[in-house]
């Protein structure tokens, strides 16, 4: 035991006292930019973008800040009349000391589509451009790796023009920029990669799109192939009815297994195309394609003056920490119309350890997104995006890069300057029955989770880690019932969740089970909460405890009561009959509240629960120096 808490204060220095500079930059430009990579360097950070010439040509751009995030150079390709575009998503690639960037490249005075590879020495210089495969033929690349075999594999989309349809492009290059092989992959009416990587067994993992006919029928493709072309398995994942979307993030993990991230339509309104409202979303799959867990991250948003509530979320990038930690960023609304960037860390099974926002400039901003995402050599993370209505704020054209550096525990000195401080209550009664076990909110916040909470009495529960929804303050625990024309189509009750927007920052809202004391009075109990880094904060809780005289819930009826109807829509009648000894009734819902409270003056007694939301309660009758619990459900 002392071993353990001397590695977590050891861990806790490292973080907390170990410098480490962050900063949020917007990387003013006089052309519009989109970003695609960043990689930090021992000086500073490179990140490409997609922009323009001179010219007004769609081109990449290599950028260079320093450690405080501010532009020392910029370079662009070659200026000519013919677009060499930039990828998607992590597309710039180190090679040792050296780095390479390969997509789409059109020649607009022939009319050709083309693809390139570019190297670059360690001063980012262009050491190599080769034009590959550079015909009539339509192509487009969107990612590359630079593979231990010390080949490039390419891949994007390629027009079948034998049967109509866009499908999945993958091509082998050797290291002088000659082209091995090319081909084409899936069957159905238009398919893409946009991520690949090299897997441990030394072979090919591309994830992408597959449309299945219609606009609604997308859905994530995942192809593993040999690096001769030669498929080893081919699978999809998502709603059999909705877009689904891609892959955006693809990693191998240390157990072998792959990881993607994206979106999932978790509801759509509106007629044709309709809109999709999406939640984050991880898959694991194993070597054999098989998908192994899925979690999804759900974030509510609301119009500002409470009004109409939306649901938004999306994961553009993964990476996985030594520890074997998960590090996702995505981006949702923090509330309509205002994108935010935010940034999870995760245990490696996806469980939420801590969540930060991330915004530009000021909480004004809108319509910013985060893309891509990696490590530091301080132990923090280089986040890299862009937004596009920059011009509110001063900047022409309005679409300019974004940097944000943050701390290990996502720390960036504009949107998140300091640790929130470690929180806990408990919601008690102020009455319960000796030897009892009650469902009570849990309130939680602090640096990271998973958080664990000691109870006086001995209880302990553990393993608690921020809940995977996420719901403004404004809108609550409740049960959510989004309509459109007049339908409802889509809706959920909100037992637990993440609190945004509360005074304690993120806060988890979670039922636990509560132990009730074994031993009546007036008791003072002590509650302490310890954080991932074993800091602690204790409250003292003040609960009457009384010998109920069952140790359970009864029937509904026995000698000397009777509970009718059960179930019940809108009336309950509560018959008693020594109701002379009776003094009141309670109802309790499902995690020991008291929602309604009836005084007994007769031997039956009527209680209007009309108003209470379904779901199962619990009848508590006070009488003499005993109490009695039974259950009942409402319709």
């Amino acid at each position: 035991m002392k071993k353990q808490v001397l590695i977590i204060l050891l861990l806790l220095m490292q973080e907390v006292a170990f410098a480490q500079n962050v900063f949020n930059q917007i990387i003013e430009d006089t052309a519009a930019n989109v970003m695609n990579s960043v990689i930090a360097v021992d000086t500073g950070y490179v990140y490409v973008t997609g922009t323009q010439n001179t010219n007004g040509v769609r081109c990449y751009s290599i950028n260079y800040v320093d450690n405080n995030g501010y532009r020392v150079w910029k370079k662009l390709p070659i200026v000519d009349n013919n677009q060499i575009w930039e990828g998607w998503n992590n597309n710039f690639k180190q090679i040792i000391s050296e780095y390479s960037l390969s997509s789409g490249y059109v020649n607009t005075t022939e009319g050709y589509y083309g693809t390139h590879i570019s190297t670059f020495d360690s001063l980012f210089n262009i050491k190599s451009f080769k034009i590959i495969s550079n015909d009539t033929l339509w192509k487009k690349v969107f990612n590359h790796i630079h593979s231990s075999f010390s080949d490039f594999f390419l891949t994007g989309q390629i027009y079948d023009y034998e049967n109509s349809i866009y499908r999945l492009y993958l091509a082998k290059v050797d290291s002088s920029g000659n082209l091995i092989w090319q081909n084409k992959y899936g069957n159905n009416s238009l398919e893409y990669g946009g991520q690949i990587i090299e897997t441990k067994d030394k072979n090919l993992l591309v994830g992408g799109s597959t449309w299945l006919g219609a606009d609604i029928h997308a859905k994530w493709y995942l192809l593993k192939t040999d690096t001769s072309s030669n498929i080893v398995w081919e699978r999809v994942f998502g709603h059999n009815t909705y877009r689904n979307g891609a892959i955006n993030g693809l990693i191998e993990t240390r157990d072998s297994c792959y990881l993607a991230c994206g979106g999932y339509p978790a509801a759509k309104y509106g007629t044709g195309s309709g809109e999709i409202l999406w939640d984050g979303c991880l898959r694991k799959i194993n070597q054999d394609g098989e998908l192994i867990s899925t979690n999804y991250y759900r974030h509510y948003t609301y119009y500002p003056g409470g009004g109409e509530i939306e649901l938004l979320s999306n994961l553009n990038s993964i990476i996985e920490l030594d520890s074997g930690d998960l590090m996702l960023l995505g981006s949702s609304y923090s509330y309509y119309p205002r994108n935010r960037g935010y940034l999870i860390k995760t245990d490696s099974d996806g469980n939420i350890k801590w969540h930060r926002y991330y915004y530009a400039i000021d909480s004004l901003t809108r319509q910013q997104y985060l893309t891509v995402l990696q490590p530091t050599n301080d132990n923090g993370f280089i986040l890299a995006g862009y937004g596009n209505e920059y011009d509110t704020h001063g900047y022409e054209p309005p679409q300019q890069a974004w940097l944000v550096k943050t701390d290990s525990l996502g720390l960036d000195g504009l949107s998140n300057a300091e640790l929130p401080d470690l929180n806990i209550d408990l919601e008690l009664p102020t009455t319960i029955c000796m030897s009892d076990t009650i469902s009570v909110y849990a309130y939680l916040a602090g640096k990271s989770a998973p958080y664990t909470i000691e109870i006086s009495t001995g209880q302990v529960i553990d393993s608690i880690f921020y809940p995977p929804t996420f719901v403004p303050v404004e809108i609550g625990l409740t049960h959510v019932d989004l309509q459109w024309g007049g339908e409802t189509y889509f809706e959920q009750t909100i037992t637990e969740a993440t609190l945004t927007n509360h005074a304690w920052g993120q806060c988890i809202a979670k039922p636990v089970q509560f132990y009730t004391p074994t031993t009546a009075g007036l008791q003072e109990l002590h509650i302490t909460v310890t954080d991932a880094y074993g800091e602690s904060k204790t409250i003292t809780k003040e609960v009457n405890v009384i010998d109920c005289g069952v140790g359970s819930i009864q029937e509904n009826s026995n000698s000397g009561y009777k509970i009718y109807p059960n179930p019940a829509k809108d009336r309950v009648f509560v018959n008693i009959l020594a109701y002379e000894n009776a003094s009141y009734i309670e109802i309790l819902n499902s995690v020991g509240q008291v929602v309604l409270t009836k005084n007994v003056s007769s031997e039956e007694t009527e209680i209007n629960i009309k108003e209470l939301s379904p779901g199962s309660y619990v009848v508590r009758v006070y009488c003499g120096n005993k109490i009695e619990n039974f259950k009942i459900e409402k319709l």
